[in-house]
C-alpha cells in the first residue's frame, strides 16, 4: 500500500518523518512516497530539503499523509489550487491521517464538515474561520471517523499512523513497529481514540 506523504514548504518536519519512521519500518506492507503540488524541492521549517514528485491526485490510493506547520497558514490563506490538488487526493486516499493543523488544510476544502476531529491549538480566529462545522474532539489524542484520522499534534502523529497500520493490518503489526521503535504506544483503545 502507497503511503503518500504531502508537502510544503515549512511543514513540520516530524509531522511527515513520524509516521514515515513508523510506516517505514514494514517495507512489505508500505511504500512511502513524498509529494508535492510543485514537484520540486521542499523545505521543512527546519531546513530539511525533501526532493518531491507531483502530486496527482488522479494517482493516489492507499494513505494520505497531510502535515502541520507554519506552511500550512500560507496555504490556508494564498493557495486555491494547492487546496484544490490536496483535496481531490484525500477524496482518492482509502486513508487519511492529518498531523496538527494540518487538519485545518483539509477542513478549508470542506471535507471535514459535520466530521469529527482531535483538538489542536489554533487562536480563537482562526478555529472560527477554519473548522466551522466541524467537532473538535478536545483531549483526544486521535480521533478517527471514517476514512479520517486527526492528531492534535506532532508526537502524535506516530500514534496516529500505529492506529492506521492497526486498521490496515491488524494490532499485532503495529505493536511490533511500536516495540521495534522503542515508543511507548498505548494501546488501549478507550484511553487513546475517539472514534
Amino acid at each position: 500500500m502507497y503511503v503518500n506523504i504531502v508537502l510544503f514548504d515549512d511543514f513540520e518536519t516530524l509531522d511527515a518523518f513520524g509516521p514515515a519512521e513508523v510506516f517505514g519500518k514494514l517495507p512489505e506492507e508500505f511504500h512511502i512516497r513524498y509529494l508535492s503540488v510543485s514537484g520540486d524541492v521542499i523545505n521543512s521549517v527546519h531546513g530539511v530539503k525533501v526532493w518531491t514528485d507531483f502530486l496527482v491526485p488522479e494517482e493516489i490510493d492507499g494513505i494520505l499523509i497531510i502535515p502541520g506547520g507554519k506552511g500550512a497558514r500560507r496555504l490556508l490563506w494564498k493557495d486555491e489550487r494547492a487546496l484544490n490538488i490536496i483535496k481531490k487526493a484525500a477524496e482518492n486516499s482509502d486513508y487519511c491521517l492529518m498531523i496538527g493543523n494540518g487538519s485545518a488544510i483539509l477542513a478549508q476544502t470542506g471535507l471535514l464538515y459535520r466530521r469529527r476531529i482531535a483538538d489542536f491549538p489554533m487562536d480563537t480566529n482562526w478555529n472560527r474561520m477554519f473548522t466551522a462545522g466541524i467537532e473538535r474532539i478536545e483531549g483526544a489524542k486521535v480521533a478517527i471517523d471514517g476514512k479520517f484520522y486527526s492528531c492534535g499534534n506532532t508526537i502524535l502523529g506516530m500514534d496516529t499512523a500505529l492506529w492506521t497500520i492497526t486498521d490496515v493490518l491488524d494490532i499485532a503489526a503495529a505493536e511490533k513497529v511500536a516495540k521495534e521503535l522503542g515508543y511507548p504506544w498505548n494501546e488501549n483503545a478507550d484511553e487513546d481514540i475517539y472514534c
